[in-house]
């Protein structure tokens, strides 16, 4: 039997060198620079438009709509000259697209998490919530349980 010659690696060295590394690094610098974009727009969160990916040392940014493409171009430089000082000094410009199908992944993700407390600040009207009341009196039991769950938002 053959015995292992090879000297056990350090495992930080290992992972420092793979893909998933790399694609961390990238994902957080893409965090980055979606959150300092939401600065520059003065925005709390971006609904409309996102940093999706770092190409060939440009930053693309997908746009909902040509309306909010036109006015992120004519604040391109702005966006560009920010990047670079605040974090990645080598970026060698910035493409602005609209998405093929007018939606943004991470924006939808977003809305999706929002907490419970906004939800129910929103609440139903008086008008809606006594049309429930009314349905749920009416109602076989699986609906009434449906039905009162909306009633507790």
């Amino acid at each position: 039997m053959k015995r292992y010659s090879h000297k056990p690696e350090d495992l930080t060295k290992l992972f420092g060198q793979s893909s998933l590394a790399t694609m961390q690094q990238q994902y957080e610098l893409v965090r980055k620079l979606n959150t300092e974009l939401c600065h520059i727009l003065q925005l709390e969160q971006l609904s409309f438009c996102q940093v999706s990916s770092i190409t060939a040392g440009r930053a693309v940014i997908l746009c909902q709509s040509p309306g909010w493409a036109n006015r992120l171009k004519m604040q391109r430089d702005a966006i560009l000259d920010n990047f670079r000082q605040k974090i990645l000094p080598d970026l060698a410009g910035i493409d602005i697209e609209v998405s093929p199908h007018g939606q943004i992944a991470q924006a939808a993700a977003k809305t999706a998490t929002v907490p419970a407390k906004n939800r129910q600040a929103k609440g139903l009207s008086d008008s809606a919530r006594a049309s429930l009341e009314q349905a749920l009196q009416h109602s076989d039991d699986n609906v009434k349980q449906a039905l009162a769950r909306l009633l507790a938002k």
